[in-house]
């Protein structure tokens, strides 16, 4: 809109450098320090407007005073006393354009048009030799046309701008509810992972009788899954390990309280890892460790970790009864707390295992 309104300005001075350049004026100089001054003017107002982002109000009422003085000086300067050949005629169509645009109230900007349009006629009718009604109407009628224009057209733009702004409320509420959903889907799904890990995977072989649920080594067990649970339930969640060695030493200790002997080797792990990616791959390897104490059935397992051309590799193997793995699908453990959790930090996981000649599982990850 404030281009618009410039445009329209930059239009209304053609009019005042044809009128000089074809000698209408009794006094020449002084017409073209009008000029110059509104020239100014204008500059001046739309630098504001640019900087603001709008117009300020005591310089809608500037212009308007502006706009009636420039009309009253050139009428009194013409030499041929029409009404159409004053310049003042656009400046004053100019300034009812920046008023019905700027003001607020439709009642005051009737008023202001209105009140141009009367000393629009009144400066024909006192300044013109030979007023002509026809040309006074025409005056009159650019000044309305032109503030109906600029009205009309700043509010059906802040009409839409307020559609708008509904629409990405609307958009925004709704993505925030989406990212909210998606939020506590991944809650859901790591205390979910969590859960099976720990608690299920003791329960689950306590009711099977795998272990005996009296021996201490599987109270300690159970003591530290219920710690577990405590956490999930004060929103602790795990504690956190500076280094992949420290995490994986935690799991074997942890796996070795239901019964498994892990030969543990990790001498060649990086020291520095991104936290995420510990946490992954500390989550995949025990549950891998799991699923030797609940499938394999063999008491011992190996875990190795190396570093190498620029891969980090975690193996997890056991000698135990194996499956074949094209016809044996992945179940939820395997799947979300193996697979997904070290795809998630960008890793792959592979299995080989093939019946009665154990199981490996390959966790890589690019460094």
């Amino acid at each position: 809109m404030v281009i618009l309104l410039a445009l329209h300005r930059v239009g209304c001075f053609v009019p005042a450098l044809a009128s000089g350049a074809q000698g209408l004026y009794h006094d020449r100089p002084t017409e073209l320090l009008l000029l110059v001054v509104v020239l100014a003017w204008n500059v001046l107002l739309f630098r504001t407007a640019c900087r603001w982002g709008w117009f300020p109000t005591p310089m809608v009422h500037v212009d308007l005073a502006l706009a009636v003085l420039v009309l009253v000086l050139v009428a009194g300067s013409l030499s041929t006393g029409g009404v159409l050949s004053n310049w003042g005629n656009g400046a004053t169509q100019a300034a009812a354009s920046l008023a019905a645009a700027a003001i607020v109230r439709p009642l005051a900007v009737v008023a202001v048009v209105a009140g141009l349009v009367v000393v629009r006629t009144a400066v024909g009718l006192e300044f013109a030799t030979d007023p002509s009604m026809v040309e006074l109407l025409y005056a009159a009628n650019g000044i309305a046309c032109f503030a109906l224009a600029a009205g009309f057209g700043i509010r059906y733009l802040r009409r839409e701008g307020r559609h708008l702004d509904r629409v990405n409320a609307q958009r925004l509420a709704a993505e925030a509810e989406r990212a909210a959903d998606h939020a506590r889907y991944v809650t859901r799904m790591a205390h979910h992972r969590a859960l099976h890990d720990t608690v299920l995977t003791t329960l689950t072989l306590i009711a099977r009788g795998g272990v005996d649920h009296r021996a201490a080594p599987v109270r300690q067990r159970c003591a530290r899954d219920a710690d577990y649970i405590r956490g999930l339930l004060a929103d602790r969640g795990d504690a956190g390990f500076g280094t992949l060695g420290a995490a994986l030493r935690e799991v074997v200790g942890a796996v070795s309280l239901l019964g498994l002997r892990v030969c543990f080797r990790g001498d060649l792990i990086p020291p520095e890892l991104p936290p995420p990616v510990v946490d992954a791959l500390r989550d995949a390897v025990r549950e891998a460790l799991n699923n030797v104490v609940k499938h394999a059935g063999v008491d011992e397992a190996w875990l190795t970790a190396t570093h190498e051309g620029g891969v980090l590799r975690v193996t997890v193997v056991d000698r135990g009864r194996g499956f074949e793995v094209r016809t044996v699908p992945p179940g939820f453990g395997f799947r979300h707390s193996v697979v997904d959790r070290v795809a998630e930090v960008g890793g792959r996981v592979r299995v080989s295992s093939e019946p009665g000649a154990g199981t490996c599982v390959e966790l890589s990850w690019p460094r």
